[in-house]
């Protein structure tokens, strides 16, 4: 006798809504333009500083030291786990958990970026000229010595962003 199969619940469109999900929504971190200000009256603002930092600026002899990348790899692994974490979450009660688990990665990467700024995490030390124009520019005689940190204006503007795809 052939063993006979009765599909008794078919989740092929819920599995495919789950997958889309997947596939089209995003976490995105940095500094988002809509909070690209600055406190100060400086023309450039702490998106572009750090994007300079980011992918270097010849024009402006600034080498790239990848604050960003290097705090995406500092949590790959971490941020793995959550993404089979809202899987499992997902398949068990559809695709609509998953924005919980899309913001834990937003949290958890752009914390790692701030981790690299503040414990200067494969950065070279700034240069004497740039630390002797920190002291000149800044009112209260800055004397740090650690690279994007001046104020923590830029640091603090670090956050995440979830993008619902279509």
């Amino acid at each position: 006798m052939k063993p006979t199969f009765e599909v008794t619940i078919d989740n092929t469109e819920s599995f495919k809504e789950l997958i889309n999900k997947f596939r089209n929504d995003k976490v995105l971190f940095g500094i988002p333009s809509t909070d690209e200000s600055r406190n100060d009256t400086d023309e450039i603002n702490n998106a572009s500083i750090l994007a300079m930092n980011e992918f270097g600026s010849p024009l402006n002899n600034i080498p790239p030291v990848q604050p960003m990348r290097k705090g995406l790899q500092l949590a790959r692994d971490e941020i793995t786990l959550e993404f089979a974490k809202a899987a499992k979450t997902a398949l068990n009660a559809g695709s609509s958990a998953i924005d919980q688990h899309y913001e834990r990665i937003g949290i958890i990467v752009s914390n790692s970026v701030k981790k690299v700024i503040n414990e200067q995490i494969g950065f070279p030390p700034p240069k004497e000229s740039t630390l002797e124009a920190r002291k000149y520019l800044t009112k209260s005689g800055f004397k740090g010595t650690k690279r994007l940190l001046v104020t923590g204006q830029l640091r603090n503007a670090i956050t995440y962003v979830v993008q619902k795809g279509l």
